[in-house]
């Protein structure tokens, strides 16, 4: 009966089977791990190869695990877990922070909040190479790898993830002068139904606005004259008239201060939005994490239309 050495155990494979297994296709897994589709294939053939076993039945069509692959599966994502709580206790101990740091964010938060700042973030930090994606999706930061995805919600979902909050902010209805000075300006969200109403197709509600004064919760079915899955361009069209827009306050905060908007039924709030810093949970917090989220919490503690809530990066981790 033939044994497994430390000679024949192949980590390179055992990653790639993971991620084939744990995606269910060599092309996902390829993608996820930036290396082309036949490196990942031959990684996998190999591992079966020094295993004695088959680990996945391919054909053209399905892909599915082996009675082997299944059992081989479990053990190995308890040493990945073990390879990654080691690493992380190294990085924990690091004084200088270092390595590929991945970073997803939401498009118009990112675009505004995060991008203008990145230049510096890489000066002070020469070590580190930023991989900054921007994702109005939620993404798997587990399967992927990512190292903090930056997201904004009223509530996260429930979950084995570790969620900072970094701040919150108010979410506005706002037009431009000459819209309103042509329309007139509501006074209850009933009155929205005689005006050109610009939405942010990605919220949960669908096309509705939630609005609420003291007691009074009013529900409002739109039809809208512009739809988009963008907030940049939603500001863009308020700015040139188009409409009424509901929209965060971080995106339009200048806007409101230099009088290119102006904020419509202030006293009828919508559901303020969470601003949080979404992580693996881990023993250790890499220190190229912790210098990420200290850098930019300085910059966001003096950004217009922020909450932060005395947010501390450093005690956050």
């Amino acid at each position: 009966m033939s044994t497994i050495n430390d000679s024949m155990l192949d980590l390179t494979g055992l990653i790639a089977f993971v991620r084939v297994a744990e995606l269910g296709s060599f092309v996902r897994a390829s993608e996820s791990l930036e290396l082309s589709k036949a490196a990942v294939s031959k990684q996998v053939s190999t591992l079966e190869r020094r295993l004695g076993a088959r680990l996945l039945q391919r054909t053209t069509r399905q892909l599915s695990l082996t009675e082997a692959g299944q059992a081989y599966l479990q053990h190995a994502q308890t040493a990945l877990a073990a390879a990654r709580a080691a690493q992380d206790a190294v990085a924990g101990t690091q004084t200088v922070a270092r390595g590929r740091l991945r970073v997803t964010t939401p498009m118009t938060f990112g675009l505004l909040h995060v991008a203008p700042w990145v230049g510096g973030f890489l000066k002070a930090y020469p070590q580190i190479d930023l991989d900054l994606q921007f994702d109005d999706r939620p993404r798997d930061i587990v399967l992927e790898g990512l190292d903090v995805a930056l997201r904004i919600a009223a509530q996260l979902d429930a979950s084995s993830l570790v969620a900072r909050r970094i701040g919150g902010t108010h979410v506005l209805l706002c037009a431009a002068p000459e819209y309103l000075d042509k329309h007139g300006k509501p006074t209850h969200p009933s009155q929205l139904h005689a005006h050109a109403c610009l939405h942010f197709s990605l919220t949960p509600l669908g096309r509705a606005w939630e609005l609420q004064q003291g007691e009074e919760m009013v529900r409002i079915a739109l039809t809208t004259r512009l739809e988009a899955n963008s907030s940049i361009a939603l500001r863009a069209a308020a700015l040139s008239g188009a409409g009424i827009v509901r929209i965060p306050e971080f995106a339009v905060a200048d806007d409101i201060a230099s009088g290119r908007l102006e904020v419509v039924m202030p006293h009828w709030k919508f559901a303020d939005l969470g601003i949080y810093a979404v992580m693996a949970k881990r023993a250790y917090v890499p220190a190229k994490v912790r210098v990420f989220l200290d850098y930019f919490g300085a910059v966001w503690k003096r950004t217009p239309g922020w909450r932060m809530d005395g947010y501390s990066a450093k005690s956050a981790c």
